[in-house]
């Protein structure tokens, strides 16, 4: 078990980038406005608006992101700008209130899932410095590089104006990235190890 816990995390995070990329912009536009209406006690007339506000921005984003013309700095000032858009609509639908409580939902969920990341890399860390040996400070590293390789991951999965086939292509490049990196860190006999964890990994998974 412990051989193949190691690169797990990594691999179940690219699973669930394919698997989201499925659900289409709009719908998830929809089912966001879904759970503020929930949340935070919309009104028909809210709701109605919420709903045309998100699928509006998730039309903008995807256009946005499928114009292979701009650069990546003009990209993100752009994204910016439509997120900056987006708030102050939401801001003239919802009431003071309303707005405050999704505010403080928002950073809620963001420490919560901090947290939960914070652990995981720990624990994972810890796992692979028990099966390979690691010294303190290789499993540092690796704590460093899980840190660092999971923010990417995340932005990467929760882009929903990205198309399957770019973000399979951007997660392959994580993957190849992430491997590198963490080699880096390993000895050779170490990492001889972990490619063999690896293997059996996905002889295990088939």
């Amino acid at each position: 078990m412990k051989k193949s816990v190691m690169f797990l995390g990594l691999m179940m995070v690219s699973t669930i980038i394919f698997a989201q990329k499925k659900v289409d912009p709009m719908e998830r536009a929809a089912k966001q406005a879904d759970k503020m209406k929930t949340e935070l006690s919309l009104d028909d007339v809210q709701y109605k608006a919420v709903k045309a506000i998100n699928e509006d921005y998730a039309g903008k984003q995807t256009q946005l992101w499928r114009d292979s013309t701009l650069s990546k700095e003009a990209r993100q000032s752009q994204t910016k700008t439509l997120r900056q858009e987006k708030e102050a609509a939401l801001k003239k639908v919802l009431t003071d209130d309303q707005y405050k409580k999704l505010a403080a939902n928002r950073s809620a969920a963001s420490k919560k899932h901090k947290g939960h990341m914070a652990k995981h890399h720990g624990d994972r860390a810890q796992r692979m410095q028990k099966s390979l040996s690691l010294t303190d400070d290789q499993a540092a590293k690796v704590k460093a590089i899980d840190k660092e390789f999971g923010q990417k991951f995340r932005a990467l999965r929760t882009d929903s104006t990205m198309a399957k086939e770019d973000a399979r292509a951007k997660a392959k490049l994580l993957r190849q990235e992430y491997h590198s990196k963490t080699k880096s860190v390993l000895t050779e006999e170490q990492f001889k190890k972990w490619e063999e964890q690896k293997a059996e990994h996905k002889r295990r998974k088939f």
